[in-house]
């Protein structure tokens, strides 16, 4: 089993080591993407929290399934879940600059 296969299996079981390690390998797109979305007028601490929660619920989530690899599955996970947090954004946005009340 290759490492980052056996650092999955161990962080989804709850290892805290194996989950740090495998956030300190995936910091640099988690803070990529951060940085991306903050342009859109996001705070970036605030996109980076997001990114981080995403990308441990996507660690518990991911299921192996060739040919989609550990790292395409987080991309898209974590642009996915960050674009659905800007959208939210800018809902709330717009129906605070509209006099419209937020739900």
């Amino acid at each position: 089993m290759s490492e980052l296969k056996e650092l999955i299996n161990r962080a989804k079981e709850k290892d805290v080591k194996a989950m740090e390690e495998l956030f300190n390998q995936f910091k640099p797109l988690l803070k990529s993407r951060a940085r991306k979305y903050s342009q859109y007028g996001l705070e970036y601490e605030d996109v980076f929290q997001q990114a981080v929660l995403l990308f441990i619920l996507a660690v518990y989530n991911y299921k192996e399934k060739p040919p989609t690899t550990f790292a395409g599955y987080m991309k898209k996970r974590i642009d996915w879940g960050l674009w659905v947090y800007y959208r939210e954004y800018l809902k709330q946005k717009i129906e605070i600059s509209s006099g419209l009340k937020p739900k």
